[in-house]
Parts: C-alpha cells; structure tokens; sequence
C-alpha cells in the first residue's frame, strides 16, 4: 500500500522520510509528494542525477554533488570480481 504523504522517522540523532530515491519510481513517488518544497530534507541521495534533478526547481534549489571511481581501477575491480 502506498503511502499518501510524507512521514519523518527519527532514528538516533538522524530523522528519515518514507520516501526511496534508489529507483526511478521512487523519485517519481518523491516528485509527486513534493519533497523539495517539503522541506523535510536536507539530503537527498540517488543513482539517477536526471531523475533527482527533476525533484528541484529555481524556488527550491538543490546542489549536484558526484563522487567517481577512477575508471581503470573500476574496469579492474569488474575483472577480477567476475
């Protein structure tokens, strides 16, 4: 069952809300409840930098931050993994 509006879950010291960024359904769930205007998010972590940064706009701006593996120690790691 979906969820019809975002919740926040404290944890410790950290607060979380029921909405996954992981997939491009979630964002499109995230998108739908507004999560940038929300407010209720100071960080907001996917795998799909486009669909993310359709959460944003010029009201309610989000900053772009990327970490990348040096490609031929990554192609490497892919080697011997397999």
């Amino acid at each position: 069952d979906k969820d019809k509006k975002i919740d926040v879950f404290p944890r410790g010291d950290y607060h979380y809300v029921n909405v996954d960024t992981s997939t491009p359904e979630g964002l499109h769930h995230a998108k739908e409840f507004k999560l940038a205007e929300s407010g209720l998010a100071d960080l907001v972590f996917s795998i799909y930098a486009h669909g993310g940064s359709k959460l944003f706009n010029p009201v309610n701006r989000g900053r772009f931050f990327a970490m990348f593996r040096h490609p031929v120690e990554r192609a490497a790691s892919l080697f011997y993994y397999r």
